[in-house]
Formats: structure tokens, C-alpha cells, sequence
């Protein structure tokens, strides 16, 4: 792991010196050739974040502070306001070791100590115009620029500050080497490793949060103290960190509780893992008014890249692997909830089975996948109310979401809580109460369907019952059966009586889906009602739906189980699906 990301870090040219850190600069304090204060400059939104000094962990202190680069509050030691309305400053020491550090600076570059006399001699006119910039927080980071010069870009301090770094340890010990966990080369390890930032929406620190850390007696070992006890040199810490930075970027936004990150050891346009970002077969979307073009222009880029895939024309890259890590913080660590890695060819071939085991064709719109953000909402307790659904799902699906990510990339089982949430799902959703504008035919939601049709084609692999992406007329399954005859008696009445409200999918879909024995026999004798009443009215469809229950009844045969198991419920609900949906593929093959 650690070895890929310090890969991934030297190929893209993200690695560092020790000793530096992008940071994002807001503002500059902005001081004449001679010294007199300017005023500040604003920095723009997405100009790229300068490489700065930084001196860790120790920053974090109250004596010291990282030069050039820090935050507002530090540099110009803001006041604080306490409980019984006074002010107190509280980072004089802070401020005075940035001002010195200056000045010391200024041997090998004479603008830092113009910088340090700007500030010293001027603070109060400076504090009092950053006070007055609208928007302005206590935690942005500030620096300094001198005749429009950014202090960051001189290269004059650079010799100054390796030697000035390394002052900081008074209790140096002799060096004794050790192997470097992450290059495997003999080096000198460092003490405590540097948090990396990105985490903060999923529990991580706003300071950052260590990706290696050993603070407790249980995890050291051989008298080894902090990070001695996994061996790091700083040059591969940094490169990591890098890496894991720029990874965080990039990656979408959390689920679960959790963010995702990827990367591959050779570069590819083909970034298959996009496709579970979008839906596909859902005709209309590249023109809809409210994405942006280069929203257009992506979804149309993965489309075509997923119409590759399904006829086998996507280049193959036998030597390149892909890496995945689901990340969160707690307590200022980083925590990796999950790591997966393979290759990329393995990784397009159970893509393309995730989407063969989601496929059903309905006969109206053919093929429709959902995005991964649409399976994790069907697993959730159903509500009408669709708003904060992330939040949602990092509430009910924190255990299950890498279960099911790492699933869709091995084409292994989903789990068992799957198929049942899905089912719960179905359940509820055909049962809620709606309003007149709101009634529909019930049928189940057709993503709920397509998980559950995945998770039995995965669970029983190697089975002869293996759903159909349609209709099948000659499952082996009895349950399979009992749903379709569900749906043929929901049609029936339909037909005979009109919307009835309460009817036989409201009182009696999930009795039948659980306990098919108790009820199957109670809906044969409504369903005689029913087709009497057809009968009269129009004979055709008393034929039609007659001939129907024959078909079907002979499947089943004279006997029902008492209850259905999960698999059972599972073949129930699609060949319920599958039977209704067919009955509305148009008016001429109905007659």
C-alpha cells in the first residue's frame, strides 16, 4: 500500500522535499521595497497553492510556528475573546518566533527582514485592515509579499531553512539506521509523521490526521518509540502524504462515512470506475438543461467508454493494476476502512458481470443501469421524503458499503443484508400511502429488483436457477411462479373492479411474499369473483387472464411451502417484476 502511493506520488512528479507543504493562501500582506505596508492582496479562487515551509507537528505547539506561510491569527496574535467580555492574547510567543525566524532568514534573502521590521513596526495598521476584509477567518493562511515578491518563491532562504529545521530537536540521539518501510533503503526514520489533510468531512481532523502513528504502549514493540516502530524516511513520509493529497482531490465526494480514493500504476484514459458514478440507459440525459457542458461532455466520455466495454472494443492493459482505499479519520489518525488491488483487466471483466447481473429488459425501454448511489438508496428504510440521503446512508449503510464496492470489483456474493433491505424496501414502497396525483400501478421499484436479481445470480453462481434479465416461463423456481401468479391476480382485479384502493397487492403482497401457503388459496377464490365479473364484461380478457392462470398454476403445482426463505422471497418478488412489467409492454400485445 504504502509502496503504490509512494509510486503513484514519484510517477506524477508529487514528491516534495522534506521540509515543505502546498498550502492554500488567501491573502498577502503586501510591503514596499522600503518597508511600508501596502495593504493586502487577495488571492483568486483556484490559483495553484505554493510550496512552503512547514515544520509539522511542531506548529502545533505554543512556541513555534511554521515561517512565511501561516495563519492569520498567529501572525498577527489575534485577541480572543473570554467569558466576562475581555480580550486575551494568547500567541505572543507564536508571533515572535515568525518574526525571528525571519529575521534570521534575512542573512541569505534581505527581503525577510524587511518583512520581519513591516510587520513589528506596523502590526496594529495591519491587524486593523485585515479585520476590515469582508469574509476574512482568524484560521486562513496568510503570507508576505515585499516589492510583489512572495517570500514562498525566493530560492536565497532555502539553505537557511534546511539548516534551521533541523535545530529544532535538542535531544538528538546518535543516528541509527533502519530499513524504510516504504523504499526498503537504509535511513535514518523519523519521529512522528506529518498529518495529511482531506478528512475533515468524515471525521478527520482540521489540522490533519496522521496516516502513521504509535502512541500507546500496545502498539509498540522492542522498546521502539513513535514511528520508529514502522521505520520511514522523511523524503518517502512526504511523497505519501503528497499522495494521498492530491488522491483526495480527486476523489468524489464521501459515502458511508467514508472517502474513496483510486489510482492506477500505469496511466489510462480508461478509468472504468467512473462508470459507477452514472446511470446508464436513461434516454434524454446529455441534454438536460441543468448540467453544465463539461458535465455533458463527461457523461457522454463514459457512455462511450461503457458501450466499449459491453462489446469487448476496450483496450486491455495487462500490466496495470488499480489500487482502492476507503478512508475516514478518528481522533486525528487516519483510518483505512478499506484496501483492494488487482488488475485492470480483472477490475473491466467484474464491471461488466456487476452489469449483466443488474440487467432486466423491460420491454419498453430495454437496458437501464443504475449508479451505485442509486443501489445504496434502495438498501435504506424507505421514505417519500428524498432529501438527505447521504446522511442517510452514512447512518444505515457505514457497515455494508464496502462490503458491496468490494463485491462489484471481485464478482463475488453481495451480502445476505442486501437482498433483505431491497426487499424491505419493496415492501414499504408498495404499500405507502399516496395521495390521488401520486397513484400508480404496483409494481416494485425496478432498481430494488435489479439488486435483488444481483445478489441471487451471485449467491448461486453455479445453480441452474439462475434469474433471467426477463420473463421466464420455465423457471425451476416454485416461488418464482407463486410471484407471477401474485401479479396475474393483481391484474385481474384490476381489470374487473378498476382501482380499488386497498386491493390485493396492499392487503396480501407481502403475506404471499412470506407465508405463500395462507393466503395463495384465500386470493384463487377472490380471483373467481373476479373473473366472473370479467367474463360478463368482456370475454376476451376472461380468456386471455384464464389461460394465464392455467400456464402458471401448472408450474406450481398442487402444493405450497408454509414460508419462503430469502432465496424464495428473492424469486418471488422478480417473477412478480418480470410478470407484471410484461403486462404493459403496449395495447397491441396485450390483445
Amino acid at each position: 500500500m504504502l509502496e503504490a502511493l509512494y509510486k503513484y506520488a514519484t510517477d506524477h512528479e508529487l514528491a516534495v522535499k522534506p521540509g515543505f507543504k502546498h498550502k492554500n493562501v488567501k491573502y498577502y500582506i503586501s510591503f514596499s521595497a522600503g518597508g511600508k505596508f501596502l495593504g493586502f492582496d487577495i488571492v483568486e479562487e483556484g490559483t495553484p497553492q505554493p510550496l512552503c515551509p512547514d515544520i509539522g507537528t511542531l506548529a502545533n505547539g505554543k512556541t513555534k510556528s511554521n515561517i512565511i506561510v501561516e495563519k492569520a491569527e498567529v501572525i498577527f496574535n489575534l485577541p480572543e475573546k473570554k467569558k466576562d467580555g475581555t480580550f486575551e492574547y494568547k500567541r505572543e510567543q507564536k508571533q515572535s518566533f515568525y518574526i525571528e525566524a525571519l529575521k534570521e532568514a534575512d542573512k541569505y534573502d534581505k527581503k525577510f527582514g524587511i518583512a520581519a521590521t513591516g510587520l513589528e513596526e506596523q502590526i496594529e495598521d495591519i491587524r486593523e485592515a485585515f479585520e476590515k476584509i469582508p469574509k476574512a477567518k482568524t484560521s486562513d493562511f496568510v503570507s508576505v509579499k515585499v516589492d510583489g515578491i512572495p517570500l514562498e518563491s525566493s530560492k536565497g532562504y532555502l539553505e537557511w531553512w534546511d539548516i534551521f529545521r533541523r535545530t529544532f530537536d535538542t535531544k538528538k540521539k546518535p543516528v541509527v539506521e533502519s530499513r524504510c518501510f516504504i523504499t526498503g533503503g537504509l535511513t535514518e526514520p523519523v519521529k512522528t509523521v506529518s498529518p495529511v489533510q482531506g478528512l475533515s468531512r468524515v471525521g478527520g481532523h482540521t489540522k490533519g490526521d496522521s496516516f502513521i502513528c504509535f502512541d500507546k504502549d500496545a502498539y509498540r514493540s522492542y522498546g521502539f518509540e513513535q514511528a520508529a516502530n514502522a521505520a520511514v524516511s522523511e523524503e518517502a513520509v512526504t511523497a505519501v502524504n503528497a499522495a494521498l493529497s492530491e488522491l483526495m482531490k480527486q476523489a468524489p465526494l464521501p459515502v458511508a462515512g467514508a472517502k474513496s480514493i483510486h489510482w492506477f500504476s500505469e496511466k489510462t484514459e480508461n478509468d472504468v470506475t467512473e462508470f459507477l458514478d452514472y446511470d446508464f440507459g436513461l434516454g434524454g440525459d446529455d441534454s438536460e438543461s441543468d448540467k453544465n457542458e463539461e458535465a455533458k461532455e463527461d457523461e457522454i466520455r463514459v457512455r462511450k467508454m461503457f458501450e466499449a466495454l459491453e462489446s469487448n472494443t476496450l483496450p486491455t492493459m495487462p500490466q496495470n493494476r488499480y489500487y482502492m482505499m476507503s478512508l475516514s479519520g478518528v481522533n486525528g489518525r487516519v483510518m483505512v476502512r478499506s484496501y483492494d488491488e488487482g488488475t485492470y483487466d480483472e477490475l473491466c471483466s467484474n464491471l461488466k458481470l456487476w452489469y449483466n447481473d443488474l440487467a432486466i429488459n423491460e420491454p419498453k425501454h430495454g437496458y437501464r443501469y443504475p449508479k451505485l448511489f442509486g443501489v445504496y438508496s434502495r438498501l435504506l428504510k424507505y421514505s417519500s421524503d428524498k432529501k438527505k440521503l447521504s446522511e442517510k446512508i452514512d447512518k444505515e449503510l457505514s457497515g455494508i458499503a464496502s462490503r458491496i464496492v468490494y463485491s462489484i470489483y471481485h464478482g463475488t456474493p453481495l451480502p445476505d443484508s442486501v437482498a433483505a433491505k431491497a426487499l424491505a424496501y419493496i415492501r414499504s414502497d408498495m404499500y405507502r400511502s399516496t395521495d390521488d396525483d401520486q397513484r400508480k400501478v404496483y409494481i416494485p421499484d425496478k432498481t430494488a429488483c435489479q439488486i435483488i436479481k444481483a445478489w441471487h445470480n451471485r449467491k448461486y453462481r453455479n445453480k441452474e436457477d439462475q434469474i433471467m434479465d426477463h420473463l421466464n416461463e420455465n423457471s425451476p423456481s416454485k416461488a418464482y411462479h407463486v410471484g407471477r401468479l401474485m401479479a396475474v391476480y393483481a391484474m385481474i382485479q384490476n381489470k374487473a373492479l378498476g382501482d380499488v384502493g386497498s386491493g390485493v397487492v396492499e392487503r396480501y403482497y407481502t403475506s404471499a411474499c412470506n407465508s405463500p401457503a395462507l393466503v395463495m388459496g384465500k386470493l384463487a377464490t377472490m380471483s373467481q369473483y373476479h373473473l366472473s365479473k370479467l367474463k360478463s364484461d368482456n370475454q376476451g380478457y376472461y380468456v386471455f387472464y384464464s389461460k394465464m392462470l392455467e400456464e402458471i398454476m401448472l408450474k406450481i403445482g398442487t402444493s405450497l411451502p408454509k414460508t419462503f426463505d430469502l432465496k424464495q422471497q428473492s424469486e418471488f418478488a422478480l417473477g412478480y417484476y418480470f410478470q407484471r412489467s410484461q403486462a404493459y409492454t403496449g395495447k397491441k400485445t396485450e390483445e
